[in-house]
């Protein structure tokens, strides 16, 4: 029970140096911040920062890695939790909610990080959705007479996903909830924008 207890300290201590970054970085550059600004925002004490942090990059990487994770586990549990025989319509429709409903769910830090190009949210996000498609993509069993690249492949996907997450956030479509931008996903998906037998639905 003592463990537990301690394990749910340090996640709130962590939890409120995030919360700080992000506030922070709501109102200047991440250049000028410093570790005095966090600690006061999050009303810890510069001792318990650096028990958990090398210093703000440090906290900054933890933060967008778990938000890139995040997203990654939202689409690795579709493995396991969606039945085998299923219309694609209907899975990609499911895939598609789970992943907007857990940037809704975080769309401050999405918001915050994506708007602010020293923090190198998108080249970070875009690069390990990238390479977890990639892997995806290379265990399966491809029979086609026009294979596709699976880099190229595997950049569509990223590309096309952080595509929708900026739009979403930062056009007047943001108006929008996570189930309608599932839907806008998948209807396009639907048409079909890529090869036979390679598609979003065996990679998810």
């Amino acid at each position: 029970m003592e463990t537990k207890n301690v394990d749910r300290r340090i996640l709130r201590t962590k939890q409120a140096l995030r919360d700080a970054l992000i506030s922070l970085l709501n109102e200047k550059d991440l250049s000028v911040i410093s570790i005095t600004d966090i600690v006061n925002r999050s009303d810890l004490n510069r001792s318990t920062f650096y028990a958990h942090f090398k210093d703000k990059e440090d906290l900054l990487a933890c933060l967008i890695e778990d938000l890139t994770k995040g997203i990654i586990n939202s689409i690795e549990d579709l493995s396991y939790d969606t039945p085998t025989k299923i219309n694609e319509k209907t899975f990609l429709l499911h895939a598609a909610t789970t992943i907007f409903s857990y940037i809704e769910k975080h769309s401050l830090y999405f918001k915050t990080l994506l708007n602010n190009r020293r923090t190198r949210f998108i080249p970070l996000l875009s690069e390990d959705l990238y390479h977890f498609f990639l892997k995806r993509i290379e265990h399966q069993e491809i029979d086609d007479e026009q294979p596709i690249h699976s880099g190229f492949f595997a950049c569509y996907l990223s590309s096309t996903l952080v595509g929708f997450i900026c739009h979403w956030l930062f056009s007047p479509d943001s108006e929008h909830d996570s189930n309608d931008i599932a839907n806008e996903l998948t209807k396009i998906m639907m048409l079909k924008p890529y090869i036979p037998h390679l598609t979003p639905a065996n990679i998810l």
